[in-house]
C-alpha cells in the first residue's frame, strides 16, 4: 500500500449508483445513493444523468385543467381544458387551436374513452367529444322505455330505469279499444313529446293534461289482435330535481365491464354523494340508470379513484383511520343475462389523498396516500390483498408537500408525482431494494426533479414512442424534450437545468480519525456528451455550505454542434475524468458534490474516486 509521510494512502470509490435517499441523515446514506441529487435520473444502465428539459408549446388563457388524447379514424386528436374553455389543437406550437366549448368549470377534469367517444367529467357537467364537436352528454341522451304492458288506467311492468341525465322517458301501453284517456306514471310532467299508435307518430288527435299526467285521444286506439304487443307509446319529459347533477358533478371515472370488456363507465367524485359511484348503460355514456349506483362504505370518506386488479376493479377511498379504504368490485351476468357488479371490502390503511394520484409500474398498481406511495399487492403466504409502501426513500420530503394538489402518471417505466414544482419518481427499471434485513417488502429506487411546474400531465404514446406533456397554472402546455436531438434538449424553456450528484457525508469508516485528501489521485468520471462539464464542490464537517474546488469540461467534436468558444478536436466518445487537484486537510467527514448548471449541456456521473491518508484521532 502506498504511503504519504508515513501514513498509508487509502482509496474510496463511489460507483454502481442507484438513486436518491431522503430517508436518513446524509452521513448514513448508502454509498450507492445520494442524499441530494436534483434533476438526475438513471440511464438505461442505471447510472445517474441529467434529465431532459422541457419547452412551452402553447399558452392558453387560464390554468390548464386537463390534457387529453383520443384517436378517431386513425388520427390522434389533442384536447386542452384551459380555464373555462376546451380546445382542440395539433400538439405543436404552430397550429392555432380550435375552440370546442366554453363554460366549463375552472377545475381539474378527467376524461375516458369509450364507444368511439371521449367522455369529459368536469364536475360541472358531462361532455362528449366525437372527433368533430363537443356536446353535453344530456343533449341527445338515450330515452329509456321505463314501463311496458301498461293499461290505459295504469300499472304495467318496469322495463328500463330512468336516465339520470335526462327527464325524457317512454311508456308503452296495451290499448283496450275503448279507453281514450291514458295515464302516465307521473303527474306534473314537463311535456308530452311524442305519441305513437301502431308505430306511427300522431301529430294530432290527442291532448295532454300535464298537471294530471294524462293523454286523451279523440277516438280510442284500437285493441291489438290477440298475442300482439303494446301498440301505444307515449314519450314525455319529467324532470326530477337533482338527477342530472348526480352525474354532472362527478370528477373521476374509469372504463369497466363484464369480464375483459370495457363497455361501461363508472363515475364518482360528486361532493353531494361522496361514497357513491354510478355506472352507465351498456356502451352508452348518455344513459345513466337511476338504479345503477353503489354505496361504497361510509359517507365520511369519499371515493377518489379506481385501479384495475386482474378481474377486479379496486375502488379507493380516503382514509379516516378506521374504515376500509379499498373495496373490490367484480362483474358477472345474473340468471337473466343482466350485468351485476358486486362489491366487497378489501383492506384499510391505503387511502388516497387526491383524485389524480394513481399510476402503475408494470402490473403493480400504485396509490399516493398520506403516508407515501403504496402498492396494492397480494400476501405471498395468505393470498390476501395488502398494501405496501414503495416510496420509502423519498417519503420524508414527499410527505412535506401539499399532496392534495399532486398529479401523477406512469412514464418510461417509472411512476411520477408532480407537486409544488417538483417531481418525485419511483424507478421501475432499476433493481428493487429492501430497507432492512427483516423486511420482505421491496421499495423502488427513486429520483427527484425541480423546476417542473405541472398542474396537469399527459403521457402520450404514438408509434410505440412515449412522450410526456404537462400543463401549468399560468396556461402553458409544455413538453419534455425527449424528441429533441443533441444538446438542445438540456434546458428548461431556455434556462439552465441545475443537476447535482452528491455523495454521502462520508467518514470513511471512522468518524474519530482525521483524514486528509491528497492533492493528486482524485477525479470524477463523467459520461460522454458532445458538450458536457462539471463543477466539483466539497463540504466537510467544518463547513456550513459546500465550496467549489474544481471545474472542467468534456466535449466531443461534432460537425453538427460546434461551439467555437470551446472548440475541440477530441473525437473520443468514451468516459472522461475531471480531476480535482485540491488538498482537504483534517476532515472527519467529507461530502463531494458534482454539479452541472450550464445551458444545453449533457451530464452524467459514472464514478467518483478519492485518495486520502488517515491522521490523528479527532479531538472532538
Amino acid at each position: 500500500m502506498p504511503r504519504k509521510n508515513g501514513a498509508a494512502i487509502r482509496t474510496k470509490k463511489y460507483d454502481r449508483f442507484r438513486g436518491v435517499d431522503f430517508s436518513t441523515d446524509p452521513a448514513l446514506v448508502d454509498d450507492a445513493r445520494s442524499p441530494w441529487a436534483p434533476n438526475m435520473v438513471a440511464d438505461m444502465g442505471g447510472m445517474p444523468e441529467k434529465r431532459p428539459g422541457w419547452r412551452t408549446l402553447r399558452t392558453f388563457q387560464g390554468r390548464v385543467n386537463g390534457l387529453y388524447d383520443a384517436v378517431f379514424d386513425g388520427v390522434t386528436h389533442h384536447l386542452v381544458h384551459a380555464g373555462t374553455k376546451l380546445w382542440q389543437w395539433h400538439g405543436d406550437g404552430e397550429t392555432e387551436p380550435a375552440l370546442l366549448a366554453e363554460g366549463l368549470p375552472d377545475e381539474r377534469s378527467t376524461a375516458v374513452y369509450m364507444g368511439g367517444k371521449l367522455w369529459l367529467f368536469t364536475g360541472g357537467g358531462l361532455y362528449r367529444y366525437d372527433g368533430a364537436s363537443v356536446k353535453s352528454a344530456a343533449e341527445g341522451a338515450y330515452v329509456p322505455l321505463t314501463i311496458i304492458a301498461r293499461t290505459p288506467s295504469g300499472g304495467g311492468v318496469s322495463y328500463e330505469a330512468v336516465n339520470l341525465l335526462s327527464g325524457r322517458q317512454k311508456v308503452s301501453f296495451l290499448a283496450d279499444g275503448s279507453s281514450t284517456e291514458y295515464k302516465l306514471p307521473y303527474t306534473d310532467v314537463d311535456s308530452v313529446d311524442v305519441v305513437e299508435v301502431d308505430g306511427a307518430a300522431k301529430a294530432s288527435g290527442w291532448s295532454a293534461d300535464l298537471s294530471a299526467g294524462t293523454v286523451t285521444f279523440t277516438s280510442a286506439p284500437a285493441k291489438p289482435s290477440a298475442g300482439a304487443e303494446d301498440n301505444v307509446t307515449i314519450a314525455f319529459t319529467k324532470t326530477i330535481a337533482g338527477y342530472a347533477d348526480r352525474i354532472g358533478k362527478c370528477r373521476a371515472a374509469v372504463v369497466w365491464g363484464v369480464g375483459a370488456a370495457s363497455d361501461r363507465i363508472v363515475a364518482t367524485g360528486n361532493p353531494d354523494y361522496p361514497n357513491y359511484d354510478f355506472t352507465c348503460g351498456y356502451a352508452d355514456g348518455t344513459y345513466w340508470p337511476d338504479t345503477g349506483y353503489a354505496v361504497i362504505g361510509t359517507d365520511e370518506t369519499a371515493i377518489l379513484g379506481y385501479r384495475r386488479l386482474g378481474e377486479y376493479l379496486a375502488i379507493i377511498k380516503e382514509d379516516n383511520g378506521q374504515d376500509s379504504t379499498v373495496f373490490l368490485r367484480s362483474s358477472a351476468l345474473d340468471e337473466d343475462g343482466e350485468a351485476v357488479f358486486p362489491v366487497k371490502p378489501c383492506l384499510a390503511g391505503a387511502g388516497a389523498v387526491t383524485r389524480f394520484g394513481f399510476g402503475n409500474i408494470g402490473d403493480e398498481q400504485l396509490i399516493l396516500t398520506g403516508s407515501g406511495v403504496y402498492a396494492l399487492t397480494t400476501n405471498s403466504f395468505t393470498a390476501e390483498r395488502i398494501a405496501q409502501n414503495r416510496s420509502y426513500r423519498v417519503d420524508p420530503k414527499l410527505l412535506s408537500e401539499e399532496l392534495s394538489d399532486a398529479v401523477s402518471c406512469s412514464y418510461d417505466g417509472a411512476y411520477l408525482i408532480f407537486v409544488g414544482g417538483r417531481v418525485y419518481g419511483l424507478d421501475g427499471r432499476q433493481p428493487r431494494s429492501y430497507t432492512s434485513r427483516n423486511d420482505t417488502s421491496f421499495v423502488y429506487e427513486c429520483f427527484y426533479w425541480e423546476n417542473v411546474p405541472a398542474r396537469s400531465v399527459l403521457r402520450r404514446i404514438e408509434g410505440g414512442v412515449e412522450s410526456l406533456y404537462f400543463g401549468t397554472d399560468d396556461g402553458r402546455v409544455c413538453r419534455f424534450n425527449t424528441d429533441v436531438e443533441g444538446m438542445a434538449r438540456y434546458n428548461d424553456d431556455g434556462a439552465a437545468i441545475e443537476a447535482v450528484w452528491s455523495t454521502r457525508s462520508d467518514d470513511d469508516g471512522d468518524p474519530m480519525v482525521c483524514k486528509t485528501m491528497l492533492k493528486k489521485g482524485n477525479a470524477v468520471t463523467i459520461k460522454p456528451y458532445a458538450r458536457s462539464g462539471a463543477k466539483i464542490l466539497f463540504r466537510t464537517d467544518r463547513d456550513t455550505v459546500a465550496w467549489q474546488a474544481a471545474e472542467g469540461t468534456m466535449d466531443i467534436f461534432d460537425w453538427e454542434d460546434i461551439d467555437f468558444s470551446r472548440f475541440t478536436f477530441n473525437a473520443n466518445d468514451g468516459p472522461s475524468e475531471i480531476p480535482f487537484r485540491r488538498k482537504v486537510k483534517k476532515y472527519k467527514r467529507l461530502q463531494i458534490l458534482v454539479k452541472n448548471d450550464a445551458v444545453n449541456e449533457g451530464f452524467g456521473v459514472y464514478a467518483i474516486v478519492k485518495h486520502y491518508a488517515a491522521g490523528n484521532f479527532a479531538k472532538t
